[in-house]
C-alpha cells in the first residue's frame, strides 16, 4: 500500500482551553492537492466504564447534555488527566460518578470518537464484580446511576436507548469481550 499521509505545511491553534483545543492545518496530499485549513479538533483522550455489579447488571449514568437539550443515558466516564493511566481514570471516574468501585478491572481497547475532525481516543475500561460505595461528582454533573441487566444492553443500546454512537460502540465493544 503507498503512503496516504498528508504533509502538514501550516498548523495554527486556534482555541485551546482544558476541554477542547482547535488547530488548522494547512495540507497537501501525496497527490499534490492542497487542502487549506483542515481543521482538527484535539480534546484530551478519555476513559468509558462498562462495569458490572455482582448482580451482573450494567452501571450506567443519565444526565442532561446540554448540546442534546436533554439527557442522555451513558456509560461513566471522562477526561483522562495529565500522567494518568485510562485504566486510573476509567477506575476513578466510576467512583467519582456513581461510588460503584472494586472488582476486577480491565483496559480492553480505544476507539476513535471520529476519525475525520477528532484526534483523541475513547478507552473502554471494563470492570466486573463491582460494589456501591459514596459517590463524588463534580458540582456541575448531575447524575442519576441506572442499573441495566446485562441481557438487556445490547438491546437498549441498539434501539437508541443509548444515543451515543461511542457509548453504543464502546457497549458492544466490551460486551464482545465479556466471556472470553
Amino acid at each position: 500500500m503507498t503512503d496516504r499521509h498528508w504533509t502538514v505545511v501550516r498548523s495554527r491553534q486556534v482555541l485551546k482551553d482544558r476541554w477542547i483545543s482547535l488547530r488548522a492545518d494547512d495540507c497537501v496530499t501525496p497527490r499534490g492537492v492542497e487542502v487549506d485549513a483542515y481543521y482538527v479538533l484535539d480534546p484530551p483522550d478519555f476513559a468509558l466504564v462498562l462495569a458490572f455489579d455482582e448482580a451482573d447488571r450494567a452501571v450506567l449514568v443519565r444526565q442532561y447534555r446540554h448540546p442534546l437539550g436533554g439527557l442522555s443515558l451513558e456509560l461513566p466516564g471522562g477526561v483522562i488527566d495529565p500522567g494518568e493511566t485510562a485504566l486510573a481514570a476509567g477506575v476513578r471516574e466510576l467512583r467519582e460518578e456513581t461510588g460503584y468501585h472494586g472488582g476486577h478491572v480491565t483496559h480492553v481497547g480505544a476507539l476513535s470518537p471520529n476519525p475525520a475532525r477528532y484526534a483523541n481516543r475513547a478507552h473502554l475500561i471494563q470492570a466486573s464484580g463491582v460494589q456501591i460505595g459514596p459517590a463524588a461528582p463534580e458540582a456541575a454533573e448531575d447524575l442519576e446511576v441506572v442499573l441495566v441487566p446485562k441481557s438487556e444492553l445490547a438491546d437498549l443500546a441498539c434501539s437508541g436507548g443509548i444515543i451515543s454512537a461511542m457509548h453504543v460502540g464502546l457497549i458492544m465493544m466490551g460486551l464482545s469481550q465479556k466471556g472470553r
